[in-house]
């Protein structure tokens, strides 16, 4: 239930750790999808790459029209138990059978089999869009001070990267437990078995049914885990309400405009573009560059494993460095140390497990900012624009950043089906051109190190420095505190005001008992 919060009404540390912890229902199954989708439809289901591109797409394109509904119901939103989590629930229960349905390949027609993935893919994206709105929207709720929310913040990027971290170590690990290889196993003629992971001769046809009954069995797992994550945060969190300013009684056409013509709106939105696309891009091809490029399909699950653990160990190292440097200086030296790195993948020799292995784990540490540094500006952005106008675009910013992830994710989707289409990719074969290989090398570096180049020019025009945060947040301190004063003076004089009637009152009733009892004398 929502509640009213004052000052001394501030979140603890454990329910900010619970809110975070809410991050890994919808991040783990996203997670997954992201590094493990486009590689099971294509080597599993056995989807052609151009078909590949029609799931992608269609189902990041619904996402993308399902923002406005889902922002506009959600601040109209209003019951017994809050605003946001009716939806966190609600979502959540339906998402996971679909979610669960999309590791399943259908024994149909190919026709009705794309048929299938896109109807499953467009309706758990939404499902997820309204989780993921809902949830990161609650972080504005928990507190009115900007540090409460940066911490939260802090939290829930950390736990989505733990997420991450789970659902590639569940999803890569229980699948080779069935059958040793994530995309199946090769029959030659003389009867001996070739996993995937190498160069072979053969154009016998894929052996995927182990690999099908793995996926299904993981994607279990982690529906279970995401509904015990859901409640965590469901059952500890609370939605506080007395802070927030009113909320944008404006049409939503004229909020969209007054953030597009918001320098600092802007700039973050055209930021997390950058960022999102860098990561959706490496995050959809990595398995592939790892399986065709350099030619270590029977360690795609440790590699993809390698990366998401040193983002983990990145993302406190950042949170030290922007407290005492600021988000601007870091970001930028960041980026300067990532771009060579991503080039860096480019010249990676093949089957050299140990230089593999190496160049991820630096790269990790590296990509864990471009996780969370898009949403703690949405912070900023959101401070300034109610200390700017006194209403609340918490849950439309919100909407607009999560819109940008969706459309870079279809443009993602989009290179990587391109480059196995150009590189020659035959759906079902165990041997693939070498012309794949070279195809998904130059997918996974030219795309991110452009956008991490025009994110740098964007961020020479962020014009949000430390000193503009801690004036903004002064600024909201002493209207929060004029607030609660004006509240408590109001209070006392509602108290006052019913103490002098109760003593009025007890006056005319003690007269009134007196006249009875002198008429009754005189009587």
């Amino acid at each position: 239930m929502a509640t009213t919060a004052g000052r001394t009404d501030r979140p603890s540390t454990l329910e900010k750790v619970c809110y975070g912890i809410g991050a890994l229902s919808y991040m783990t199954t996203l997670h997954v999808l992201n590094f493990y989708l486009n590689y099971f439809l294509v080597t599993v289901a056995q989807v052609p790459p151009l078909d590949l591109l029609l799931v992608g797409v269609l189902g990041r394109v619904a996402e993308i029209f399902s923002y406005p509904v889902l922002t506009s119901l959600i601040t109209r939103t209003d019951t017994r138990w809050g605003q946001l989590k009716p939806w966190i629930l609600g979502c959540t229960l339906v998402m996971v059978p679909f979610y669960m349905l999309e590791w399943y390949v259908p024994d149909v027609a190919p026709g009705g089999k794309i048929a299938y993935f896109v109807a499953l893919y467009i309706t758990e994206s939404v499902l997820n869009s309204g989780v993921t709105l809902a949830h990161r929207t609650l972080v504005m709720h928990i507190s009115d001070d900007s540090s409460d929310r940066e911490s939260a913040i802090a939290f829930r990027s950390a736990c989505g990267l733990i997420g991450m971290v789970v659902g590639v170590a569940v999803e890569g690990q229980i699948v080779v437990a069935f059958d040793g290889s994530l995309s199946g196993t090769c029959n030659h003629s003389n009867g001996s078995v070739n996993r995937t992971g190498s160069n072979v001769t053969s154009t016998s046809p894929l052996q995927t049914g182990r690999q099908e009954v793995g996926y299904l069995v993981a994607a279990g797992i982690i529906c279970l885990l995401a509904l015990i994550f859901a409640t965590i945060t469901l059952t500890t969190v609370r939605e506080r309400t007395a802070f927030l300013q009113k909320k944008t009684a404006e049409p939503l056409r004229r909020s969209l405009k007054r953030l597009m013509t918001h320098k600092p709106s802007v700039c973050t939105f055209l930021l997390s573009l950058c960022f999102f696309l860098a990561t959706h891009t490496f995050q959809q091809s990595l398995a592939l560059y790892v399986q065709y490029s350099l030619g270590l399909g029977g360690q795609v699950q440790n590699c993809l494993l390698a990366l998401v653990g040193s983002c983990l160990i990145g993302i406190p190292v950042f949170m030290v460095l922007m407290t005492k440097f600021g988000k601007k200086p870091v970001s930028v030296g960041n980026i300067l140390v990532l771009i060579p790195i991503v080039l860096g993948l480019l010249f990676v020799p093949g089957r050299n497990l140990v230089f593999a292995l190496l160049l991820l784990a630096v790269f990790g540490m590296t990509y864990s900012l471009l996780f969370i540094l898009p949403w703690m500006m949405l912070s900023d952005v959101s401070d300034i624009l109610k200390l700017q106008t006194g209403r609340s675009y918490h849950t439309l910013l919100h909407g607009v950043l999560s819109t940008a992830q969706r459309i870079t994710g279809a443009i993602a989707f989009g290179a990587i089906s391109a480059a196995l289409d150009i590189g020659g990719y035959e759906s079902g074969d165990c041997a693939q051109p070498e012309s794949v290989g070279r195809a998904i090398r130059w997918n996974v570096t030219i795309l991110p190190i452009t956008s991490l180049v025009l994110s740098l020019m964007v961020l020479w025009q962020y014009p949000i420095t430390e000193e503009m945060r801690q004036r903004t947040k002064e600024a909201l301190e002493q209207i929060r505190t004029t607030g609660e004063e004006r509240l408590r003076q109001e209070r006392k004089k509602k108290s006052d005001d019913n103490t002098a009637d109760e003593v009025s009152e007890d006056v005319r009733r003690k007269q009134n008992r007196d006249g009875v009892e002198n008429v009754g004398f005189s009587v």
